[in-house]
Protein backbone atom coordinates (compact mmCIF):
# COMPACT_ATOMS: atom_id res chain seq x y z
CA UNK A 1 0.00 0.00 0.00
CA UNK A 2 1.57 3.32 -0.67
CA UNK A 3 1.45 6.01 1.81
CA UNK A 4 0.78 9.18 -0.03
CA UNK A 5 1.06 10.65 -3.12
CA UNK A 6 4.40 10.83 -4.98
CA UNK A 7 4.67 14.37 -4.60
CA UNK A 8 4.87 13.61 -0.48
CA UNK A 9 8.47 14.21 0.40
CA UNK A 10 9.39 15.30 3.57
CA UNK A 11 10.68 18.93 4.44
CA UNK A 12 12.91 19.74 6.82
CA UNK A 13 14.85 23.28 7.98
CA UNK A 14 18.42 22.68 9.57
CA UNK A 15 21.83 24.10 10.29
CA UNK A 16 23.94 22.24 7.94
CA UNK A 17 27.36 21.38 9.40
CA UNK A 18 29.71 24.42 8.61
CA UNK A 19 26.72 26.70 7.42
CA UNK A 20 25.76 29.68 8.70
CA UNK A 21 22.12 29.41 7.41
CA UNK A 22 19.02 26.91 6.88
CA UNK A 23 18.51 25.16 4.46
CA UNK A 24 15.53 23.06 3.10
CA UNK A 25 15.50 19.19 2.25
CA UNK A 26 12.73 18.11 0.46
CA UNK A 27 13.01 13.54 0.43
CA UNK A 28 10.26 11.96 -1.53
CA UNK A 29 8.93 9.20 -0.35
CA UNK A 30 5.37 9.03 -1.77
CA UNK A 31 6.82 6.38 -4.97
CA UNK A 32 7.11 3.73 -1.66
CA UNK A 33 5.77 1.40 0.32
CA UNK A 34 6.99 1.95 3.79
CA UNK A 35 5.74 -0.62 5.32
CA UNK A 36 7.83 -3.18 3.15
CA UNK A 37 11.41 -4.20 3.65
CA UNK A 38 12.54 -2.60 0.31
CA UNK A 39 10.39 0.46 0.45
CA UNK A 40 12.16 1.57 3.86
CA UNK A 41 15.76 0.65 2.48
CA UNK A 42 15.06 2.92 -0.49
CA UNK A 43 13.69 5.43 1.95
CA UNK A 44 16.88 5.21 4.38
CA UNK A 45 19.22 5.11 0.61
CA UNK A 46 17.68 8.91 -0.02
CA UNK A 47 17.29 10.13 3.74
CA UNK A 48 21.13 8.73 3.88
CA UNK A 49 22.34 10.95 0.66
CA UNK A 50 20.50 14.00 1.27
CA UNK A 51 22.14 14.23 4.93
CA UNK A 52 25.34 13.15 3.73
CA UNK A 53 24.83 16.65 0.99
CA UNK A 54 23.31 18.72 3.38
CA UNK A 55 26.11 17.91 6.24
CA UNK A 56 28.97 19.02 4.48
CA UNK A 57 31.49 20.97 5.26
CA UNK A 58 32.82 21.58 9.11
CA UNK A 59 34.91 18.34 10.80
CA UNK A 60 34.54 14.84 10.23
CA UNK A 61 32.92 14.67 13.59
CA UNK A 62 30.60 17.65 13.18
CA UNK A 63 29.70 16.28 9.91
CA UNK A 64 28.61 13.32 11.52
CA UNK A 65 27.11 14.52 14.20
CA UNK A 66 25.23 16.46 11.64
CA UNK A 67 23.75 13.55 9.94
CA UNK A 68 22.28 11.36 12.62
CA UNK A 69 20.23 14.67 13.62
CA UNK A 70 19.17 14.98 10.33
CA UNK A 71 18.04 11.32 10.04
CA UNK A 72 16.09 11.58 13.52
CA UNK A 73 14.47 15.10 12.85
CA UNK A 74 13.38 13.55 9.20
CA UNK A 75 11.90 10.36 11.06
CA UNK A 76 10.35 13.09 13.60
CA UNK A 77 8.66 15.00 11.05
CA UNK A 78 6.81 12.23 9.08
CA UNK A 79 3.57 12.31 9.10
CA UNK A 80 2.04 9.44 11.40
CA UNK A 81 1.09 6.87 9.12
CA UNK A 82 4.28 6.99 7.22
CA UNK A 83 6.20 6.65 10.36
CA UNK A 84 4.35 3.78 11.56
CA UNK A 85 4.34 1.99 8.12
CA UNK A 86 8.51 2.38 8.30
CA UNK A 87 8.89 1.61 12.28
CA UNK A 88 6.86 -1.87 11.23
CA UNK A 89 9.42 -2.02 8.40
CA UNK A 90 12.13 -2.10 10.69
CA UNK A 91 10.77 -3.82 13.49
CA UNK A 92 10.65 -7.05 10.87
CA UNK A 93 13.93 -6.17 9.45
CA UNK A 94 15.48 -5.98 13.36
CA UNK A 95 13.63 -8.80 14.33
CA UNK A 96 14.82 -10.88 11.62
CA UNK A 97 18.80 -9.96 13.10
CA UNK A 98 17.97 -10.97 16.48
CA UNK A 99 19.06 -14.29 17.62
CA UNK A 100 16.40 -16.77 18.83
CA UNK A 101 16.16 -16.76 22.15
CA UNK A 102 17.81 -19.57 24.14
CA UNK A 103 20.21 -20.16 21.67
Amino acid sequence: MKTFAAATAVAVALTAAGAASAADLRIAYGDLDLSTAQGAQIFDRRVSRAARSACRGGSALEAGRCVIHLRAEIHALMPAPAQQAYALSRAGRDSARAPAAGG
